[in-house]
């Protein structure tokens, strides 16, 4: 016997008084299937599957209870009070403290989920600030690059007009001293 059905048994020992009240018995009062006892017997019907599908309802709370880690709820059921479900105090007090800790748990999540997000954007707030610094540094390597080519062929160019100039110079000098020799005359011509 679990230990939620002992609790059941003892509250029903504890709580349960019957009370027995006279019935007539004389056969005039009593009519084979009256409509007021048809009614009654809906109705009765009526509250029984009321309490049946309230059961299975809280027996769905208790899977989801156990599945986070919660103790489950003990119901007692009692037969003479048809349509309460009656909680023993350990198990109101576990509801109690169960509803507090999954709203705190909720809260905290909450918080944390929160959290995140705003780490996150601030994240993405980081990321962009170095993706647009990197872009800057490549726009400035690209510039950087272009001006290196220009001067190099700045310096291509230069070095190019120096061969020239030295090619022309080494060209007069050669011509000058072609001249120069065609302009001496030998010694032995004027002795």
């Amino acid at each position: 016997m679990s230990r939620c059905d002992v609790q059941e048994e003892r509250a029903m020992a504890e709580a349960t008084q019957i009370f027995l009240l006279p019935i007539s018995t004389s056969d005039s009062t009593m009519s084979p299937a009256s409509p007021k006892a048809q009614q009654s017997s809906q109705l009765s019907d009526k509250l029984m599957a009321e309490k049946q599908q309230e059961e299975a309802e809280w027996e769905n709370i208790n899977m989801l209870l156990m599945k986070h880690g919660l103790k489950p709820l003990c119901l007692v059921k009692r037969k003479d009070l048809k349509e309460f479900i009656i909680f023993d105090k350990q198990s109101s007090q576990r509801m109690r403290q169960n509803l507090k800790t999954l709203v705190e748990e909720t809260a905290r999540q909450q918080s944390m989920i929160q959290e995140l997000i705003e780490t996150n954007q601030q994240l993405k707030n980081e990321l962009q600030l170095e993706q647009s610094r990197a872009a800057h540094q490549e726009q400035r390597a690209n510039d950087l690059e272009q001006i290196m080519e220009s001067v190099k062929s700045k310096v291509g160019e230069l070095e190019d007009e120096s061969l020239n100039r030295v090619c022309q110079q080494q060209n007069k000098i050669k011509d000058l001293e072609k001249e120069q020799k065609t302009l001496q005359v030998p010694s032995y011509i004027f002795s």
